[in-house]
This record gives structure tokens, C-alpha cells and sequence, in this order.
């Protein structure tokens, strides 16, 4: 987790500051936050929500007190105040890892003491604390709040898979997006974690070496995608746009329009002719845009991202929805061939150049071929 042992010792040693001058509200224990998905911070015992504390990621909290016992996953344990980045609130101790701090000189512990006594946690300070460069150097806020680091995966439920396995990264934190209960819906799709299952076909369609991806959930997802952090899946709302999909079409034929965001003001608009109909319609000189703001004074032709549209010329909408978390939907685009399927997610991009980028391809080929 830490590449730099210096700079971490030496932070272990400021800390010491902070932790003997809040000694007086409680006794003030710093520990890691063992929650695979991170661990909630709440507004009172069990109720509310203030941030979550990343997998790995240190918080200090108030030992000597508890505010109410809480079994969770047969982890026995209580609920506890924590102090983490400026925010106070309450969280289960189940997931807090105590440790210990090693001292060392007394001059770098009292040179250091006000400026770690506004830290709550060893991998990131407040904001708007100065921070010498050569001690600890504050980043900005990532554009897409979901998605912190740059490892990303995407892939769709498949049996008869014949690409590159050795390329799906089965350490990594996998998630599934399932579809709304349709004996008691919702209005939501759900996020869950899932574990990964990348097996050996026990039928082989054609001459290829073909595997299965599954998860270990028997229902069906949506589509997977996979970080290496935690996703907030427990906090997020993604609303069901399946049904949306379904009533007008999967396609945006020319002339059409379709505002996948009112907020934004997001919008696709198709241009081109439709030189032949039917379930795989030709097109010419056909060409699909993103529009964003009420002036639509931004747009980008998303040709540049998706490349060859397939052999209907026209590509279909699979999903959108805010996946990373800044406030614009993600799209997921299906570009349909004669011996494959290519899904091309593209992921928006706030305050940037252009309003997508390509954040991941995911080609299902016809093993038989």
C-alpha cells in the first residue's frame, strides 16, 4: 500500500502530535479500514450517511466509548465515534484494525504536532491545510470520484468466450450491475460485489479454446466492471434506463434525438440517410453526436470513439447511467457484426476538451467462426 518507507515512518512519527493533544476528549486509537467496499462513516449509530473510508485507508477513532453493539456478517463488535479528514461520525469497529505508532526524536514530533493535529487519516490531509512539499503533498479532487485510480475492467456475462482470459484481472475488486426486480420493482438497478468465475466450456462451439464468465451470484448481471479500489456500490442510485431503452429503440436513427440527461442536458442526435430498413438497417453518411448544455454549445461526434458503427451501420444503446460518479451518465454502446459483438463504454468527461473518452472495449466473438 505504501511505496515510500521514509516518508511513512515519518508520518507515523508527526502523528504522535495529533494523537497526544486530543488525548484529553478520548482515547484516540489509530487503525485501518478493513471493509473490502470501505467503511461507512454514519450521522448516528446505524442511521444516515457522511463519507466512506477507502479499503486501507487510516482513521482515528474513540476507544474508550461505545455507542451500541452491532453484529455484522457474524463480526461481532460496537459502534464507535471516528475522526476522518475534518468529518466526525460513527462507525462499526469490526472493520477498524488497530495499530501501533513508533516514535522517535521529540524536536519532530513538537515541530510537526499542529500541523498533523488537522489530519485524520495517514494517507491524505484536509484540503485547505498548508502542507510543507517535502512532508505530505495534498492532490486535487479526481474528476470521476468512483473512479480514483487508472485499472478499470468491463465485461458482459458470456458462456462460449474465446478471447484473451489471461487478460481479465481476477484479483481486482469486480462488481455486477443487475437489473430491477420485476415482482417488486424499484425504479433501481443494483450494485453488488461479486466474485468472478472464468472456467473452461464444457461445450466447444468451433476449434478455439473457449471459457465461460459467470459470477458466483445466480442471477444474471447486466454487465461487470472491475477497480483496484472499493466502489461505493452501497450509496450509489442508478436508475433503471432498461425500460427507456425498450420503448424507443435501441438504435438512434437519423434525425432522431434522445436526452439521456435533463440535468446536463445531455443528448445524443443522430444525422445520415437510412438506405435500407429492418432488424439490421444500413445507413449512409451516418454519424451520432453527443450534445451537453442547454445552449449545446458542446458536442462531440462519437465516430472517433466507437470507430467501425458494425455491419447495421448504426449502433445500438445498450446502457448509460453515472457509473464514475461526476454527475454524467456513461454510455455503453454495442457496435453489431456479422462474428461478433463489440461494447464500447465510454465514460464522461467533466471540464475536459471533449465530453467522452474510451474507457473500455469488450469484443464476444462467435467461437464457432
Amino acid at each position: 500500500m505504501f511505496q515510500n518507507q521514509p516518508i511513512l515512518l515519518t508520518v507515523f512519527i508527526l502523528l504522535f502530535g495529533a494523537y497526544s493533544t486530543r488525548a484529553q476528549d478520548c482515547l484516540n486509537t489509530w487503525a485501518t479500514a478493513s471493509a473490502p467496499s470501505g467503511l461507512i462513516i454514519r450521522e448516528s449509530p446505524g442511521k444516515g450517511y457522511i463519507d466512506k473510508i477507502p479499503f486501507g485507508d487510516t482513521v482515528r477513532f474513540c476507544a474508550e466509548k461505545t455507542y451500541g453493539d452491532l453484529t455484522f456478517d457474524k463480526i461481532e463488535g460496537h459502534w464507535r465515534k471516528v475522526f476522518y479528514k475534518g468529518k466526525s461520525g460513527y462507525s462499526f469497529d469490526g472493520f477498524l484494525q488497530p495499530f501501533e505508532m513508533a516514535l522517535s526524536t521529540d524536536s519532530l514530533i513538537n515541530a510537526s504536532r499542529d500541523l498533523i493535529s488537522k489530519s485524520d487519516s495517514l494517507l491524505g490531509l484536509k484540503k485547505d491545510t498548508a502542507i510543507p512539499d517535502p512532508v505530505i503533498s495534498s492532490s486535487a479532487p479526481h474528476p470521476h470520484p468512483n473512479f480514483k485510480n487508472h485499472r478499470f475492467q468491463f465485461l458482459i456475462e458470456t458462456y462460449n468466450y474465446c478471447g484473451n482470459v489471461q487478460a481479465i484481472n481476477l484479483n481486482d475488486y469486480w462488481y455486477g450491475v443487475f437489473m430491477d426486480n420485476e415482482l417488486n420493482p424499484t425504479g433501481e438497478l443494483a450494485v453488488r460485489p461479486v466474485k468472478l468465475k472464468v472456467s473452461l466450456s464444457k461445450t466447444n462451439a468451433g476449434g478455439k479454446m473457449e471459457f465461460d464468465i459467470l459470477t458466483s451470484d445466480e442471477e444474471r448481471s447486466l454487465f461487470l466492471f472491475s477497480l483496484d479500489n472499493a466502489y461505493p456500490h452501497q450509496e450509489l442510485k442508478l436508475t433503471d434506463v432498461l425500460q427507456i431503452i425498450g420503448t424507443r429503440g435501441q438504435r438512434l436513427f437519423p434525425g432522431q434525438e434522445w436526452l439521456l440527461d435533463p440535468i446536463s442536458g445531455l443528448k445524443l442526435s443522430a444525422t445520415g440517410t437510412i438506405t435500407k430498413a429492418g432488424p439490421c438497417p444500413e445507413a449512409k453518411d451516418y454519424s451520432i453526436k453527443a450534445i451537453r448544455g442547454k445552449a449545446s454549445n458542446e458536442e462531440q461526434d462519437l465516430k472517433e470513439l466507437l470507430g467501425d458503427y458494425g455491419t447495421c451501420s448504426i449502433p445500438e444503446i445498450y446502457w448509460y447511467g453515472d457509473l464514475s460518479g461526476d454527475g454524467i451518465p456513461e454510455i455503453i454502446f454495442v457496435s453489431v457484426k456479422d462474428d461478433m459483438n463489440v461494447f464500447s463504454l465510454l465514460q464522461s468527461e467533466v471540464g475536459a476538451n471533449q465530453l467522452f473518452s474510451l474507457k473500455s472495449v469488450f469484443t464476444v466473438e462467435n467461437c464457432a467462426d
